[in-house]
């Protein structure tokens, strides 16, 4: 491969590519190490320009993450209440034409070209250092070329491996792909000399580890894990001894360890994943039902300030059967809390935004999300019907709740000011102040608790690694006095899950209080947990070990764990997700024939669930022999229902 070639019409601006490390690079070191490109050989262009370049792009910049992370990820994995986007089966040939063409291939190819750069010198270079520091750069490529393929992958199925390579790429399947991420990563890792410091300049040029490559062997090896993983369902013997053999190696264990990117204010690939003013992401239904219960640690124990607020965890809430649809196995549907449940997983309030609570750290301004204070549910005629104040009150935006499909929310208007009366996500992952984290310690825990529970040899128990990644995702939100309370807590979630890992017990119906929201009339009724004989995961059970481990890893991932969420629902069925309210024929979606009005009375099913990115029709147009190609080995319809390889089916 003639790299000079690439270098020459292509790839010449990354001899200008520390300056992509921006706000981390001053002036005088951008002076140091750049290059005029007319004069610039491939000898000057150095490879971790390249890579540098590919991780700082794939933070994704707001037209693409907008579009990307929040209205699909998000979506799909029920971290955002209010995108009904993807998670209704709704696409965007635009959207995915973006992320495919201008974003995701340039990602991989800029770490492609990091990689052939260093062959491309191997020869000319005589520093000792240089030697071992580009042979090191080139592991770090591999690792994060691999991460970057199983996103390609993990979106929209089958994948060209031998993309970049000068000829025209012909599509390999699923299985392929994974076996090729995996030998990558173990290879990689492998090769990487941990005794090779870079200099301040290389440092500089990585805005995760700093080329610390100590770090880069535990990241490559996690990821390794990550990947086996998702093998489980449907290739167990080669799932297991891959994560087996890489759970032995260094693995990412402290918080120091995250692979994680800083976050600044800017229109580019350093902006908050989440910044979108205009993108309240609202808690879900399925967040909420999460949370609330889960641990028993009293809210008025977390925050006296909120004590106030709280209701006995016994009551619902006022119950608005007019406004809010029934045609979910949602267990609080049609409900609007009044207040703040009294038991809430101690990450919620820290993640989690209530309307006015502007004592809380995580509070956004009020003038970027609207009035908190104002909510009304209205009648068929725009004319308030109940008007309630919404501070201080924990509320989620109901999945489905949607005029097209919901012939209640049609007719009488739910809200005035609806999002703003939300429990949104917090200000630290709007507002810069934080890092987009890619891969952090508790999911490794929660991966080698999952292993050890199917019998892999990983050096540890399930239960063990469960509540290591428990406290470690405690440390992080700084809750962690809460940590072993929690971890022995037998009480109940809103869909019948506890925490403490020796207690099984499955949950059973119980007396509730509740109030008319119209007629104010206090009234009971029985709750009803899921029913387990109709849920996706085929374990049937709602408080079983493997549902409290990916119950753990889900609220941990949370916010920018989205696709690794989204994916553990696919390839698991857990945690539980409520099947979107619907009471009319829906249209316009791959959901269309699969999610009617009285779906949610047989149960739940793949095809009431996202499983993929649709490729764009600008594939099909440019490369329509590949096109078909990757159909085929896709196995289904270019549709977002079409389940993945590793998917449960």
């Amino acid at each position: 491969m003639n790299t000079m070639k690439k270098l020459n019409h292509i790839f010449f601006g990354l001899a200008m590519g520390a300056a992509l490390v921006g706000v981390t690079t001053s002036c005088d070191d951008f002076e140091e190490i750049n290059v005029d490109p007319s004069v610039a050989g491939v000898e000057v262009v150095k490879p971790y320009y390249a890579l540098n370049a590919s991780i700082v792009n794939a933070q994704q910049d707001p037209h693409i993450h907008e579009r990307i992370f929040v209205y699909n990820w998000a979506s799909a994995a029920r971290v955002s209440g209010d995108m009904g986007y993807l998670n209704l089966g709704r696409y965007s040939d635009s959207f995915n034409h973006d992320y495919l063409n201008s974003y995701i291939t340039d990602w991989i190819k800029r770490a492609s070209l990091a990689i052939d750069l260093v062959d491309e010198q191997s020869s000319s270079l005589t520093s000792d250092h240089d030697i071992a520091f580009n042979k090191n750069v080139k592991s770090f490529a591999r690792i994060w070329r691999a991460c970057l393929i199983a996103e390609f992958v993990n979106n929209f199925g089958p994948y060209p491996l031998d993309a970049f390579q000068g000829e025209t790429p012909t599509f390999s399947n699923e299985k392929d792909c994974f076996y090729f991420i995996l030998s990558e990563l173990k290879e990689a890792a492998s090769q990487i000399d941990t005794s090779v410091e870079p200099t301040g300049t290389e440092a500089k040029s990585d805005p995760a580890y700093g080329y610390n490559a100590a770090k880069w062997q535990k990241f490559g090896n996690t990821l390794r894990m990550r990947y086996a993983m998702q093998l489980s369902e449907v290739d167990a013997a080669k799932a297991q001894s891959e994560f087996e053999d890489a759970a032995r190696g260094p693995i990412i264990t402290t918080l120091d360890d995250m692979f994680k990117v800083k976050e600044f204010d800017q229109w580019n690939a350093w902006a908050p994943v989440y910044s979108r003013s205009w993108n309240y992401v609202a808690l879900s239904s399925t967040m909420s039902n999460i949370l609330v219960g889960l641990g028993g640690i009293p809210v008025a124990e977390q925050r006296p300030d909120l004590a106030e607020y709280t209701k006995d965890m016994n009551y619902l809430g006022m119950k608005f059967d007019q406004h809010y649809a029934e045609n979910t196995d949602n267990p609080t549907k049609q409900f609007w809390m009044d207040g703040i449940p009294a038991n809430i997983d101690p990450r919620g309030l820290k993640v989690w935004m209530i309307p006015n609570d502007t004592q809380a750290e995580n509070f956004m301004d009020k003038g970027s999300v609207k009035d908190h204070a104002s909510y009304a549910m209205m009648d068929k005629d725009g004319k308030e019907q109940v008007k309630i104040d919404a501070q201080f009150t924990w509320n989620y935006y109901p999945a489905g709740q949607r005029s097209a499909w919901s012939d209640k929310f049609a007719k009488n208007k739910v809200v005035s000011n609806y999002d703003g009366t939300l429990v949104l996500l917090g200000k630290q992952y709007r507002d810069a102040s934080g890092s987009r984290i890619w891969v952090a310690p508790w999911e490794t825990q929660f991966l080698l608790a999952e292993a050890a529970l199917y019998g892999w040899n990983v050096g540890t128990t399930a239960q063990a690694a469960y509540e290591a990644g428990v406290k470690v995702s405690f440390e992080h939100h700084g809750v962690s006095q809460f940590a072993d309370a929690y971890l022995n807590s037998e009480d109940y979630n809103r869909v019948g899950t506890s925490v403490k890992f020796t207690h099984t017990t499955e949950p059973t119906n119980m007396t509730v209080n509740y109030v008319d929201g119209y007629t104010n009339e206090a009234k009971t009724m029985t709750y009803q947990y899921p029913d387990a004989n109709k849920i996706l995961y085929k374990g049937k059970k709602l408080n079983d070990q493997l549902t409290k481990i990916i119950t753990q890893k889900y609220i941990a991932q949370t916010p920018y764990g989205a696709l690794e969420m989204w994916t553990d629902h696919r390839r698991l069925g857990l945690p539980f997700f409520d099947i979107p309210a619907n009471e009319a024929i829906f249209t316009g979606a791959d959901m269309e024939n699969t999610w009617t009005p009285t779906t949610y009375l047989s149960g739940q099913k793949m095809t009431v669930y996202p499983q993929r990115l649709r490729y764009p029709t600008s594939l099909k147009n440019a490369d329509p022999n590949g096109y078909a190609t990757a159909i085929q080995l896709l196995g289904g319809e270019d549709v977002t229902i079409t389940p993945l390889w590793w998917a449960q089916h």
